[in-house]
């Protein structure tokens, strides 16, 4: 087995390592890391999920609309096509499974695809994505720079440094698109710095510099991840924005 592989497996099924997994993982900090934090993702979305409770009558109503367009495609003489069996006699949910999975599609499109996110702007849905995880703030403990890039990595990218100690580096989620979350230590106090893919524009809408009462923030967008960086009020963010940026190289 080789890192490639390691990787792979842990991020499709971070809760069921197997023996093999564990061993090649045995006696490695670094690996052991990759582990949790693919544990911890996992355990992010599940939260996420459980967040949103099932619409009363959800199954029933979903059946009957179900039965409403089965009949107007009689009506309509519809032709069925031979190879397509009848979905009711192939698969027969009771209404509690129903339910479930009706309440996991609600959930991921309320969770990636509400209009609450699609309305606000670059900078908001930032500020609102530190403080929903304000404790990474607290942190102190550095994290190597090894640690940082094996993350960074399935973006395509890689890190030279960051200007002060990194005490905090996860995969984070913005409306659908994997991200890297990462705060540093400064002169003017913690840094949040989030990398995100360009591939969903997620960062299209809004301003380049955004502020609230307590953080100010600063977006550098690039071809292939934008690059933010949010700071204390006050806080001289384009002079660390330019060090970050340019620290960003692209495989």
């Amino acid at each position: 087995m080789d890192e490639l592989e390691f990787r792979r497996r842990t991020i499709a099924q971070p809760n069921d390592i197997d023996n093999e997994l564990t061993e090649f993982a045995k006696d490695n900090s670094e690996r052991q890391r990759f582990i949790n934090d693919m544990k911890d993702f996992d355990k992010y979305l599940q939260s996420a999920a459980n967040d949103v409770p099932v619409p009363e009558n959800l199954a029933e109503r979903i059946l009957l609309n179900t039965s409403l367009k089965e009949k107007a495609q009689q009506q309509a003489q519809i032709p069925t096509n031979k190879n397509v069996i009848a979905s009711r006699s192939r698969f027969k949910f009771d209404r509690v499974h129903l339910a479930l999975a009706a309440s996991f599609v609600v959930t991921i499109s309320t969770f990636f695809f509400s209009s609450e996110q699609n309305t606000y702007g670059a900078g908001e849905h930032a500020l609102a994505h530190v403080y929903h995880e304000i404790n990474s703030l607290d942190k102190t403990q550095a994290i190597s720079l090894q640690s940082v890039n094996e993350k960074l990595a399935l973006l395509g990218g890689q890190l030279s440094e960051l200007p002060g100690k990194i005490t905090y580096a996860m995969f984070c989620d913005f409306k659908g698109e994997k991200g890297i979350h990462l705060v540093f230590e400064s002169d003017f106090g913690p840094m949040t710095v989030f990398i995100v893919s360009t591939k969903n524009k997620v960062f299209e809408m809004g301003s380049d510099d955004f502020h609230d009462d307590r953080f100010e923030g600063h977006i550098n967008r690039g071809q292939q991840a934008d690059t933010v960086l949010i700071a204390s009020l006050g806080a001289p963010v384009n002079m660390y924005n330019e060090r970050v940026s340019g620290a960003i190289r692209w495989l």
